[in-house]
Formats: structure tokens, C-alpha cells, sequence
């Protein structure tokens, strides 16, 4: 027979308890997340709106909801998961988790970052499993809706055309970087390609957030619709503070990995506070400008309808005040081309 030393077996000797919690919880989410979704489908098939269209003969899906929801759900997700990942990194004791003064992180600055709740098995799995479609997914759709929705605005005159163009350069940065924001649990700090691999997709993030508040409330600003009746003038100044604290934060970083750090914690207790209010305050910020903003906007009203079907992609407003200002705009259009002179033998 096979010795317990056999390589063989050497399996057995890996499912130690984060292997264990790692595999459970996966195949868990697995599971929860099939039944749920085969549970949605025979559902919605059984009421009005999913029943086949009897012309076309072809079977749609049709969601109404405000694009805004798509980035409230998407940084309350990233909420959730980070906190989920401190519960377990902070309370759980287990092996596989580093002593948080002995992390490549705090060996660097200092200090611990939130990521240092993701960057250990069984958590950091468990993370990369949920972050795509709670978090990438939702944000990503969100972009490509964000632009439809000012392409639409731009047409109907409610925001300027420079705008539309302003975010088709940025939108796709925005999508880009949400598509790509997994490579944060790939790269970690403790593998091959080390931390500067493990950053950079986190600061393209960091960066898509500023950009994503630039372009917020620009729309914002030319449609007057900014939420709690905030002054264009307070928007604006939240928007400089929270892009100067991403600049300080940013060079923070790329200064400390090119070993002149212009912050050190280790130096100060003063210095360590201030990094500390730094990073604190980055979250801070984004979260405001995300869940507050976001969540007031998703209940103006301004939803839209997505349709699939066979053979069928739509996206439709069903703002009624978006849909009359359209048609108005086309008829004065119309109005206003001059007539051919008549000619006269």
C-alpha cells in the first residue's frame, strides 16, 4: 500500500482549516448562487412580462431600474466584502493568516491597508470569488449605461455635446479598469511579481473613482438635478478634496516603492497618524461621493427598461420628461430647416 508520505497522498496534508473553510464556502456560494438564479428564471417565466410575445414569437426579459442602483450595489458590495474579509482576518485565528506586523504591507509603510483583510487565504479566495459579479459586473454595466444615458441627455440638449465626448475618452478607461480589478487578488503581495503588481490594478481603481464623481457631477451640474439641492460650488469643492487626497495618496505609494518614501510611518507617531487619516479618508470620501450621491439619484425616477430577447438588445428611458424633451428637440429641428426657394421660369 501507499505510505502517508507518499506523494500520492500529499493532498492530505494541504486541506489543512483554511483549505477546509476555503472549499466549503466556495462550493456554498457555488451552489446558493445556481439554485437562486435557476429559482429567478422559473419565476419570472411565469409572470406577464416573460411570457412569449405572441407576433414575434420570441421570448424577452425585460428589467427596469436606475443605472445609479448599478453603482450603489456595486460599492455597498465592495463594502460588504471587505468587512467580511476583516471579520474573518481579524477574529478567525487561523494559520494561513500573517501576523498583521509581519505583512509585506506593513513592512513597506508602516501601517496595515484594508486590503490586508483580502490578501490571506481563505479570505483572499473567497474574495476574488464574489468580487466579479458583486462588484466588477455591477460596475462595469454601470459605466456602459452611464454613457448611454448622457449620450442620450447630449442629444436631447440637457447636457452639452463636449460632455458625450468627454466620456467617450473616459468611459472606457472606467470599464477597462473595472474589468481588470480581479488582478488585485491575483497579484499578491507575497507572490512572484510582489506588491507594485498587487497596486497597480487598486490605483487604476482609486483613479476610475475620481473619475466616475468627475463625470457625476458634471452631468449633474448641467441637468441641476445634484442630490440634497448641494451647490454646484460645494460639489465641486468635495471633488477637488477628494481628487488632492488620491493625488497625496497615490505619490504616497509610488514614493515608497521607489525606496524615498515622503511619508513614513516608521519615522513618527505623527507621520504613522497621518497616514492613517490619509487612507481612512480616501474611503471616506468615496464612499460619500458613491453611496450618497448614487442612492439619492436612484430615486429621481430617471430609470431605464434593458429588454433581451432572440435576436433583441434594447436599452430604453422610461423618463417620460427625457422621452418629450427628445421629441421636442426633433420637432424644432424640423422646424428649423429653411425651405428651398421656389423656382420661378
Amino acid at each position: 500500500g501507499l505510505s502517508s508520505s507518499s506523494p500520492h497522498n500529499s493532498w492530505k496534508k494541504k486541506m489543512d482549516t483554511s483549505s477546509i473553510i476555503a472549499a466549503t464556502a466556495a462550493g456554498v456560494i457555488f451552489l446558493v448562487a445556481w439554485v437562486v438564479s435557476s429559482l429567478y428564471l422559473f419565476s419570472y417565466d411565469k409572470r406577464d412580462n416573460g411570457t412569449t410575445d405572441s407576433e414575434s414569437k420570441s421570448h424577452v426579459y425585460k428589467w427596469t431600474f436606475h443605472i445609479e442602483s448599478l453603482n450603489f450595489y456595486g460599492m455597498l458590495s465592495f463594502i460588504v466584502v471587505l468587512a467580511a474579509g476583516a471579520l474573518v482576518t481579524e477574529k478567525s485565528g487561523i494559520d494561513t493568516i500573517e501576523d498583521p506586523t509581519e505583512t509585506i504591507i506593513f513592512e513597506l509603510f508602516g501601517i496595515n491597508h484594508s486590503c490586508n483583510w483580502i490578501d490571506h487565504n481563505p479570505v483572499r479566495m473567497l474574495a476574488a470569488i464574489l468580487f466579479l459579479p458583486l462588484v466588477q459586473v455591477p460596475f462595469m454595466l454601470y459605466v456602459l449605461f452611464w454613457h448611454c444615458r448622457v449620450a442620450k441627455s447630449a442629444k436631447t440638449g440637457k447636457v452639452p455635446h463636449w460632455l458625450l465626448n468627454v466620456s467617450r475618452v473616459l468611459s472606457p478607461y472606467n470599464f477597462i479598469t473595472m474589468s481588470q480589478l480581479h488582478l488585485w487578488f491575483v497579484n499578491n503581495p507575497n507572490d512572484t511579481y510582489g506588491f507594485t503588481a498587487h497596486y497597480i490594478p487598486y490605483l487604476m481603481f482609486q483613479i476610475s473613482i475620481c473619475v466616475i464623481q468627475l463625470l457625476n457631477i458634471l452631468y449633474l451640474t448641467y441637468t441641476g438635478n445634484i442630490p440634497f439641492g448641494v451647490p454646484p460650488a460645494l460639489a465641486w469643492s468635495y471633488f477637488v478634496l477628494f481628487v488632492g487626497i488620491t493625488v497625496v495618496y497615490s505619490i504616497f505609494v509610488i514614493s515608497t516603492l521607489a525606496g524615498s518614501p515622503i511619508i513614513d510611518a516608521t519615522n513618527s507617531e505623527g507621520e504613522k497618524l497621518f497616514t492613517s487619516i490619509l487612507s481612512s479618508s480616501w474611503g471616506a470620501l468615496a464612499l460619500v461621493g458613491t453611496l450618497i450621491i448614487s442612492g439619492k439619484q436612484r430615486l429621481d425616477g430617471d430609470k431605464i427598461t434593458l429588454t433581451i430577447g432572440d435576436g433583441m438588445l434594447e436599452v430604453e428611458s422610461s423618463s417620460a420628461d427625457e422621452e418629450e424633451a427628445l421629441t421636442k428637440k426633433e420637432a424644432e429641428e424640423g422646424i428649423e430647416q429653411p425651405l428651398e426657394p421656389a423656382q420661378v421660369d
